[in-house]
């Protein structure tokens, strides 16, 4: 692949070229020592036309990332991979909100170097069909303390979604290391999202159905029946969803938490984030420490959506003093139901709707029915960062 280096840090740029040499792959046609300016950058892509461009974000993230925005609206098609002396949490976050496709970093082996470029190379068939049609709604819940019952709205929601549109839903259990929706649902599969992640590259109609599992008219992706390592690179997973979204009408994703890679990339292309805290005091202070933690992130107060669940029905605290606690307004309040979510568990099913947890999940879904989500994502990668995101 035609490559265009884009790298003032001159220890970095030798740093990159010497490890990269064997990379059979990958060919830098050109080098710029300094962040050009539009005019500069349009005529370096018109001579040179890369298929990819490398850009050095260690130097000046900020002035990395607009150059990353305007190599994206000059060159849509090109894949931007950023390129650092170490591996910056904050940098690979933010690179790949701005667009990137891949994070690379000093001292570059040729192994990762390689592997990166394989992903390139073939995410080029998703993109092409990214651009085909609309793209399903992708929805998240994330506990923001372990037992907020995250996993059991993710479900009930899922499945109320399905009753009430008739479209066609996936449920998600993207928490690799602790998902429980397969014993919750009695849904047992021999394939799980770890076999997506792993056969991405090739996957087609074919392949994902013998990956999902169909249940009550939803299709269900399981997480793994053993645990997996929390590091997942960001772009299977990323690939997945935007699969997903040319399938369905809605994908519900249940997250283990915020801050893990799995969950970092998926935030990064959900319309809707909600953050699920119980009323225990516990949970509420979580849910205060984790909402400047996602923004933080990038994400504005109109994307992210608190959720207190297993409200009592007397409780110590008046919503007025929850939302105090959060700085931040609650979107919506799940009562203690502890008769439904038993009875739920014991069939492998959702809670009843004419329970009080069931009748809660049927108004919240007849609300998210109604509304259109705050911003559409233009498809995989480029167009769905930069559309989703204004500032995981």
């Amino acid at each position: 692949m035609r490559a265009l280096l884009i790298c003032p840090d001159t220890v970095l740029a030798t740093q990159f070229t010497r490890s990269t040499g064997a990379v059979s792959e990958l060919e830098v046609k050109a080098r710029l020592d300094e962040y050009p300016s539009g005019p500069q950058l349009k005529e370096a892509l018109r001579q040179i036309a890369p298929e990819i461009v490398l850009v050095d974000v260690a130097t000046d993230l900020g002035q990395a990332l607009q150059l990353t925005t305007l190599l994206l609206e000059s060159a849509a098609a090109t894949a931007v991979v950023a390129l650092h002396s170490k591996n910056d949490p904050d940098a690979i976050l933010r690179s790949l909100r701005a667009g990137c496709s891949e994070f690379l970093s000093s001292p570059f082996p040729a192994a990762d170097v390689t592997q990166a470029i394989q992903r390139v190379l073939r995410r080029r068939p998703s993109e092409a069909r990214a651009g085909q049609g609309p793209r399903g709604r992708l929805i998240v819940f994330a506990p923001v303390k372990g037992g907020s019952g995250a996993s059991t709205l993710a479900a009930n929601v899922a499945y109320q979604i399905k009753k009430q549109t008739d479209g066609k839903v996936l449920l998600a259990d993207f928490d690799v290391t602790q998902g429980v929706l397969s014993f919750t649902l009695r849904a047992n599969h021999q394939y799980s999202v770890s076999d997506a992640l792993h056969h991405i590259g090739e996957m087609d109609r074919k392949l994902w159905a013998s990956l999902v599992v169909e249940r009550k008219g939803v299709d269900l992706l399981l997480a793994p029946e053993r645990p997996e390592p929390v590091f997942i690179a960001p772009y299977p997973v990323q690939a997945i969803l935007e699969h997903a979204r040319g399938m369905y009408e809605v994908v519900v994703v249940d997250l283990g938490g915020v801050c893990e890679s799995m969950s970092m990339a998926t935030l990064s292309a959900a319309q809707d984030i909600h953050l699920v805290c119980s009323s225990d005091l516990a949970s509420l202070y979580m849910m205060r420490r984790t909402i400047p933690l996602v923004e933080e992130m990038g994400y504005g107060r109109d994307q992210i959506r608190v959720v207190v669940n297993r409200l009592p029905r007397r409780s110590e605290l008046s919503l007025s003093d929850m939302e105090k606690i959060f700085r931040a307004s609650v979107h919506a309040t799940f009562p203690e139901d502890r008769t439904a979510v038993a009875t739920a568990l014991r069939d492998g099913d959702t809670a009843a709707d004419n329970s009080d947890l069931g009748g809660a999940v049927r108004k919240f879904v007849k609300d998210f029915v109604g509304k259109a989500p705050q911003s559409e994502s233009g498809g995989f990668g480029v167009r769905a960062f930069k559309e989703l995101l204004s500032g995981t």
